[in-house]
């Protein structure tokens, strides 16, 4: 459990003594959480066996286990990928206090685990507590876009600290007045600037729902980050990105930070391939597409066109950037998306070409 809740805290000492960020290694979490809510449930299992049940309940110690078990199987359930998807803050609400509660059942169920309770405690409130001390609370501005989205754009002027970001970076945020108690995670959708800072939000159900059905033009909101450690793109001498739908959250910062003559890229200045799908025209209107950013801002629109053929896109780019040349492919939508250019990359790779494959994925 300590190892589990180490892998799950988003700030503190596997950060700071790794540098890692927390979804480089949240896939071990997932994986230590089947095993720590696996073996709970088989624990209580196989000593029913022996202790019939009418006999645990009139046990204290047993039977502060068996509501911790419980907990346990809610969490181990509510984390299976189509439902956590589905029903993404009811997974989040049983995540978060249902580990509080069973923290202390545990505690009481038997005196040689306590201190590895105690261990895990320390670490879940010392997350929390930087998670506060790093909140900043703002007034954020939404502005309706189509396909039932929203821009929810973050005022970081007024702010206690400066707040610098990186291209593919993503912070949590809260507004108490739509959801309480809930923070969600999204990527930022502007390159690094000192005024604000955007999010463009698909409404799906509950808090993104509701913040796109809000007649209210600004909110008091509190974020916190930014996360996350996204590659850096040095040395290549081209750099394909493509983005499905609200995927251009990480596409368009990219593009016009690796564009920009006086950005991190300046010295390298590789070449950019940009491709955005999108369902319709009006899709466009999301993000400023203009031709001053030295972008050459391909979109894709499939009621017009149909859908694209990524492969042959994907290996078309690699092989116009040359002989030799080393090439970036950076990808953020749907899984055909995703799954059609990393195929392609996979194929050019093996055909000997120098190419880098980088996936940005949504999902928790």
């Amino acid at each position: 459990m300590p190892i589990l809740f180490l892998l799950g805290a988003k700030t503190g000492l596997l950060v700071q003594w790794t540098g890692w960020s927390h979804e480089g290694y949240n896939i071990l979490h997932r994986h230590v959480g089947r095993v720590v809510c696996t073996a709970a449930v088989l624990h209580v299992f196989f000593y029913s066996l022996a202790c019939p049940i009418e006999v645990m309940v009139h046990v204290t110690t047993i039977f502060v286990a068996l509501l911790a078990v419980i907990g346990f199987f809610l969490i181990l359930i509510s984390s299976i990928a189509p439902l956590r998807a589905k029903t993404y803050e009811l997974f989040l609400l049983l995540h978060v206090y249902g580990v509080v509660a069973i923290l202390p059942l545990l505690y009481f169920h038997f005196e040689r685990v306590r201190p590895y309770v105690i261990t895990s405690a320390v670490i879940f409130l010392w997350d929390r507590i930087n998670r506060f001390r790093n909140a900043q609370h703002v007034i954020a501005h939404t502005t309706i876009l189509s396909g039932n989205t929203v821009k929810l754009s973050l005022n970081v002027n007024s702010t206690t600290r400066e707040i610098h970001w990186k291209t593919g970076q993503y912070v949590y945020v809260s507004i108490s007045s739509l959801a309480k108690q809930q923070a969600h995670p999204f990527t930022i959708a502007s390159p690094p600037n000192p005024n604000t800072l955007d999010l463009i939000i698909r409404a799906r159900n509950g808090f993104s729902k509701s913040l796109f059905l809000s007649e209210a033009p600004e909110h008091k909101v509190t974020f916190h980050g930014p996360y996350g450690s996204p590659p850096t793109f040095e040395g290549c001498d081209r750099v394909v990105l493509l983005a499905g739908g609200a995927g251009i959250s990480y596409a368009y910062p990219e593009a016009i930070e690796l564009a920009s003559s006086t950005g991190h890229y300046a010295a390298s200045n590789p070449e950019v391939d940009f491709l955005w799908v999108v369902p319709s025209r009006d899709f466009s209107a999301w993000v400023d597409l203009k031709e001053d950013y030295n972008v050459d801002f391909k979109v894709w629109v499939t009621a017009e066109q149909g859908r694209p053929d990524i492969k042959k896109y994907v290996k078309d780019s690699i092989i116009a950037a040359g002989p030799g040349a080393r090439v970036a492919v950076a990808v953020c939508g749907p899984a055909p998306l995703v799954r059609d250019s990393r195929n392609a990359c996979s194929e050019m790779l093996w055909e000997g070409n120098n190419v880098v494959f980088y996936s940005e994925n949504f999902g928790w």
